[in-house]
């Protein structure tokens, strides 16, 4: 009896079983240019939480706290930081993907139907599952034909812009075709955070025509209003590309950041949120017949990282948005357009109300 006494005592006090393995970060990408310069991706301030947001955008809530990523420039020999003071930053470019917690799948598009029940329903796409399922065949335009993934709407009323040249294509290092990594189109000379960014799926078609442009402008606004089945929609939405900024940190120490202030997902779910850079300046000893600083071919991704994990929540499980962080008002005291919590706001705020948010 002891003996099976102890046995079964011990059966009822065995430990739980141990915690699935948690998925390792992702690798990021470092390289370095044709100056000698290694790049590097920092993600200083880690998206937490977000309330989805819905197929509507009139009641759109940011990812909180605003995610704020540094570029560390070195020299790839001595591995010496460079002074950010010593840095040209004004062609620097971030764009900001929507990924999967274990960072494995591109998940930028969501698939809704009129007649789900339920947004928690809905599934996550990327793009290269969406060309490569064979139940959703591609468009009969090529891809390069529609509206860029991060413009706005076009009305019908408004004349498509015209053609951009294949030359301004610039894919990502390295990047093969039928690859997740974006490619970057710039259209206008600034480069602001409007630029234009094209998925990678397959080698670039022929420069479309503007008979072209504008047919495929009104079959995606005919196919947008009808509402069919399986609509595919971006689930990351907001300020997807930024240029770069030169601020001074808490530590009154000067960087060069991306604050990406501006992006909401649609679905409830865990994610994470991958960065990739590019410097769009004209490489050295080239040559542009117009005296462009800008890169009139193609510009590799010279860094790229992921996010931590982050959890977007439905409107009712929502636990409130997070606390303003001291480097977020940091930045907003220099001009940057962060929503800044009013001091002595009431905590426990369900729902997600930003009533109590305003930008400094």
């Amino acid at each position: 009896m002891p003996p099976n006494g102890m046995s079964m005592q011990h059966q009822h006090h065995q430990p739980p079983p141990p915690p699935p393995a948690q998925a390792p970060v992702p690798a990021s990408i470092s390289k370095t240019d044709d100056l000698g310069r290694k790049y590097e991706l920092v993600v200083v301030q880690q998206p937490q939480r977000a309330r989805m947001c819905g197929f509507g955008d009139k009641d759109r809530r940011p990812i909180t706290p605003p995610p704020c990523i540094k570029v560390v420039v070195r020299d790839a020999k001595t591995g010496q930081e460079i002074n950010p003071n010593d840095i040209d930053s004004a062609h620097y470019i971030i764009q900001v993907d929507l990924w999967s917690e274990d960072g494995t799948q591109e998940v930028n598009l969501v698939r809704h139907s009129s007649n789900t029940a339920s947004i928690s329903t809905t599934q996550p796409y990327s793009y290269t599952a969406l060309r490569e399922d064979p139940m959703n065949p591609p468009p009969a335009q090529p891809y390069q034909e529609m509206q860029p993934y991060g413009s706005a709407p076009m009305g019908y009323g408004q004349q498509p812009p015209p053609p951009q040249p294949q030359q301004h294509m610039m894919p990502g290092y390295g990047m093969a075709a039928g690859s997740n990594y974006p490619q970057y189109q710039s259209t206008n000379s600034r480069f602001a955070p409007a630029t234009q960014y094209y998925p990678q799926h397959a080698n670039p078609g022929p420069v479309p025509s503007q008979a072209d442009l504008a047919y495929g402008h009104r079959q995606s606004l005919s196919m947008a209003a009808s509402q069919p089945q399986g609509m595919f929609t971006r689930n990351i939405i907001g300020s997807v590309s930024s240029s770069a900024f030169r601020l001074n940190d808490v530590d009154d120490q000067v960087g060069v950041w991306f604050i990406m202030q501006d992006l909401s997902v649609r679905t409830e779910g865990h994610f994470r949120l991958r960065f990739s850079f590019v410097n769009i300046a004209k490489p050295p000893g080239a040559t542009n017949p117009n005296g462009s600083m800008v890169n009139q071919h193609k510009a590799p991704i010279l860094a790229a990282t992921f996010s931590d994990a982050f959890q977007v929540y439905s409107a009712k499980k929502f636990p409130g948005v997070c606390e303003s962080t001291p480097l977020s008002k940091c930045f907003a005291t220099q001009g940057i357009k962060i929503p800044i919590r009013k001091e002595g706001a009431a905590d426990g705020k369900k729902g997600g109300d930003d009533d109590d948010e305003a930008y400094q």
